[in-house]
């Protein structure tokens, strides 16, 4: 239970996702997605054109491939 835990919840959720988040800045949004494709899946949005296919179906909006729009 990570609440119970909180400082140790902290430090794995930073042990897990720093090489994320530090990837992210070094590279930025679509340097990281050419690097790790399976990032891809965590853009919803990209240059104001929807690319969440669940989203877009909800709410009869286009969708767009955010690996086009990324250049990837």
């Amino acid at each position: 239970m990570p609440g119970a835990y909180a400082r140790t919840a902290t430090q794995a959720l930073n042990n897990v996702t720093q090489r994320w988040i530090t990837l992210l800045a070094d590279q930025g949004v679509a340097g990281a997605c050419r690097v790790r494709k399976e990032m891809l899946g965590a853009v919803n949005c990209t240059g104001g054109k929807l690319t969440c296919a669940p989203v877009g179906e909800a709410h009869g909006m286009a969708v767009e491939s955010a690996a086009e729009l990324l250049g990837v």
